[in-house]
């Protein structure tokens, strides 16, 4: 059986654990919700939820209000469960979600300026918004290429695009056997904001 949505064919038989990456702000979690939406062939995890579940999430942080899982601990733990194939194509979603073991890595970015906006509008701390900033000014989870460079990866910039737009994207990449396996060019908001 074939679904088809958007113009792009998946077939049942295409099953993966895709992370849905980038800087807390940029969209992950609306698009994670969107590709759910659309189709019972999908399914999401958040990373919070798995490292709740497998005891990997430590005590809210008073500094920026967060609480600090240990990536490595969980990977660890879901690597034996994650050797076969999910039911259908699930998305891990979560800013760290590139550092587990996954199939594919999808990042989105976001203007550091709007992504400044979204999270004020959140009510966060000024100290976590500057840092959220910072980050992604900086490439975001780039950063930590070295610990999943293998993999093929699709950078998206959710700063004026609609999550329908990029979640067919993402789904005709997946189609395409995730090609190009790695951007040509990167996002860089230091070249754009300063231009």
């Amino acid at each position: 059986m074939t679904i088809t949505t958007y113009g792009c064919s998946m077939s049942e038989l295409e099953r993966y654990r895709i992370s849905i990456t980038g800087t807390p702000g940029c969209g992950k979690s609306s698009l994670a919700q969107h590709a759910i939406s659309r189709s019972k062939k999908f399914e999401v995890s958040e990373v919070i939820e798995l490292a709740e579940k497998f005891g990997c999430v430590g005590e809210i942080d008073g500094i920026d209000d967060a609480r600090p899982i240990d990536i490595e601990k969980l990977a660890e733990q879901l690597v034996d469960g994650w050797n076969k194939k999910p039911k259908c194509t699930k998305f891990i979603d979560g800013h760290l979600s590139h550092l587990l073991p996954v199939d594919a890595i999808v990042i989105i970015r976001c203007n550091p300026e709007t992504l400044t906006e979204r999270n004020r509008e959140r009510g966060w701390k000024e100290s976590k918004i500057i840092d959220n900033e910072e980050w992604e000014l900086l490439g975001g989870p780039w950063n930590e290429y070295e610990e999943w460079g293998e993999l093929p990866c699709l950078e998206l910039d959710s700063t004026a695009q609609n999550v329908e737009s990029l979640f067919e994207t993402i789904e005709c990449w997946i189609r395409d056997g995730f090609k190009p396996e790695s951007p040509e060019d990167r996002i860089d908001w230091v070249s754009v904001l300063h231009e």
